[in-house]
């Protein structure tokens, strides 16, 4: 049925809208004008490469309107300052419905101090630009105080003639007492005018501790750089500080803080919060609520920070720098885990051979076996080489007779593993780095781990997987896109650990017996594809977290043995499977906490996004 959108205001604005069905011949009329008006204006390689012509548009209609619905993936993504002017306009209605909020929530009851950390030296100037960007916070009361030493206490008490409470670390605890909130803010960061009224109403729910938002960067007066954070991610937060330097603490907890470990910088304040309130207990605000100087990476000032951090933890584990960022090498147990390495096959010999032979050849893991499932091989050479695989005592052959079932198969063989991590391993790979499976296990081990994936190259060497994501592309699919080997990826997601919602089963780890407790991967409704991407979301439904490492390398070829879905039966198989995925995690699709709502939801490239998906909260 088609219905026709009336009302009197724009449908970004709270009037009523009425929906009323339409006759089939104004919704052919309606279509054909859409689709004619595309192959006029539209160039013809365009045309071309979304299977768009006269021909469809006059023998399938339908097919060409599907078509032109998804023009917004050929649609270029947006440069910076178009951005800005396509999702930064805050009417005055919107300010109206802001007042509004404000006396319906009773939000300025919710007082927030505003502490600007000036202990290393700071010139005035950057000072008076983050007061001046404070005097202009839209409706939300506030307290301001700037943070210094006792040397220079003085001499900046002098230069601000009053404009902002002037105080030392030792005033610190009696502050955390006279504010519901704190936010903390380093000299010369200029807030967005709605950034305290933003605050203000996440800081309504009770369970909220920990508040950040998204940043850019002045340069000459202009902003650049967006930086479009994921939801929270300890791994990643560990690794590169992208947190930044804004950001709320509800006051109590800041004093828990205080009393426990002190306040030495932003770094160490975000990972201290998180760690005592909890990742619950963090909230993400997708929305560029302030704009930083831009400044060098900080990186070697942070690692005594982090050793720290992971001490008063009880976590072992050494820390090093990695170029602009830090990495964490976790301390394995003194009794390695025994690894049980299942990899799937069917004929493949050459693939096959290479990524067993890597195995055995490369792998500096002390103690694993390989659990080779046979899925109906026919060819004589794979068949001779499963064979001569039966003499290795680190190899056993299983064979599964049954029709290819990806999921079915890693099941049967979890059964009858003998080690209690659990690889699950493409035939289609080859390893790279000798000591990926203590990368991925020392990861695995650590509290509240359930699965940990690698980095995968193509084998000319561009990266064909740095972690899943759900929503772009339209339902899940590998972050990133094909990248060059040393390219970093948006704020070096693509060589930083972190959390995420989903990582690819052509090579993770996981516990054998949280496995066999969620009862494997899905092998009645997803037998072929997004297995690995449910067996993650289950994973992280029951309380685990799922990490991406950077630092386990391996080729991967992808697909190679089992081919391609290019006929109709492999199609509505496909098709199935997608549907179940969309009903069973439409949520996740929806808004993949890993993923910006702000960037490209065509594909996950990182691109800003092309139409606007956060709106205002009021």
């Amino acid at each position: 049925m088609w219905l026709e959108l009336k009302s009197a205001e724009p449908v970004n604005c709270a009037g009523p809208i009425l929906l009323e069905p339409v006759s089939l011949f104004t919704s052919r009329m309606l279509m054909w004008h859409r689709v004619l008006s595309t192959l006029f204006s539209t160039p013809l390689p365009q045309r071309r490469a979304r299977g768009l012509s006269w021909a469809v548009a006059l023998f399938s209609p339908r097919k060409a309107y599907r078509l032109v619905g998804k023009a917004r993936h050929f649609v270029a993504s947006p440069c910076y300052p178009d951005w800005i002017a396509l999702c930064e306009q805050h009417t005055a209605a919107d300010r109206r419905r802001l007042k509004g909020a404000i006396k319906r929530y009773a939000l300025q009851e919710c007082l927030f101090g505003v502490v600007i950390d000036a202990r290393t030296p700071q010139s005035s100037a950057a000072l008076s630009r983050t007061l001046t960007s404070l005097d202009r916070q839209l409706e939300i009361p506030f307290r301001s105080w700037v943070l210094t030493t006792e040397q220079h206490h003085a001499e900046l008490e002098e230069n601000l003639q009053g404009r902002a409470t002037v105080l030392d670390a030792g005033a610190l605890p009696a502050l955390s007492k006279s504010c519901r909130w704190l936010l903390m803010l380093a000299p010369g960061t200029e807030l967005a005018p709605w950034a305290l009224a933003w605050m203000a109403v996440e800081s309504r729910n009770a369970d909220i501790k920990l508040i950040y938002p998204d940043h850019d960067y002045l340069m000459d007066g202009k902003r650049i750089n967006p930086q479009f954070k994921p939801d929270w991610s300890e791994e990643l937060e560990r690794a590169s500080g992208y947190v930044g330097d804004t950001f709320a603490v509800r006051a109590d907890v800041f004093h828990r803080v205080l009393r426990q470990s002190g306040f030495d910088s932003a770094f160490q304040l975000v990972l201290d919060t998180a760690a005592l309130a909890g990742p619950s207990a963090v909230c993400h605000i997708p929305a560029i609520l302030c704009h930083q100087r831009y400044c060098p990476e900080t990186a070697a000032a942070n690692q005594q920070a982090l050793e720290n951090h992971l001490s008063r933890l009880g976590v072992k584990a050494g820390v090093a720098l990695s170029g602009d960022h830090l990495r964490i090498h976790y301390r394995l147990p003194q009794l390695l885990p025994k690894v049980s390495i299942v990899i799937p096959t069917r004929d493949a010999l050459r693939y096959l051979k290479t990524c067993v032979d890597s195995v055995l050849r490369k792998t500096s893991w002390p103690d694993f076996e390989i659990l080779v499932v046979d899925n109906q091989s026919s060819e004589p050479g794979a068949l001779a080489y499963l064979e001569q695989l039966n003499s290795d005592p680190r190899v056993r052959v299983l064979r599964y007779n049954q029709p290819f079932n990806f999921s079915a198969i890693n099941n049967y063989a979890a059964q009858q593993a003998k080690g209690t991590v659990l690889c699950l391993l493409n035939n289609d790979t080859e390893v790279i780095s000798p000591d990926w499976l203590e990368e991925m296990v020392s990861r695995l081990l650590q509290p509240g781990v359930g699965v940990v994936g690698a980095r995968l190259y193509f084998s000319n060497g561009r990266l064909q997987h740095a972690g899943d994501v759900l929503g772009p592309g339209g339902c899940a699919t590998h972050l990133h896109g094909v990248l060059e080997p040393n390219d970093p990826g948006y704020m070096h997601r693509a060589v930083l650990p972190q959390d995420l919602s989903a990582v690819t089963a052509a090579c993770l780890v996981t516990r054998r017996n949280l496995y066999l407790r969620l009862g494997g991967l899905n092998s009645t409704d997803l037998p072929v594809a997004f297995n690995d991407v449910d067996y993650c979301l289950r994973i992280r439904e029951a309380g685990w977290r799922v990490i991406y490492t950077p630092y386990a390398e391996l080729y991967h070829h992808e697909s190679v043995s089992r081919g391609q879905d290019d006929d109709p039966e492999k199609q509505a198989r496909a098709k199935r499977e997608v549907d179940y995925m969309r009903s069973r995690w439409g949520h996740v699709i929806e808004r993949d906490p890993f993923y910006n709502p702000n960037l490209n939801y065509s594909q996950p490239d990182f691109n800003l996004g092309k139409v606007p998906r956060v709106a205002w909260p009021w």
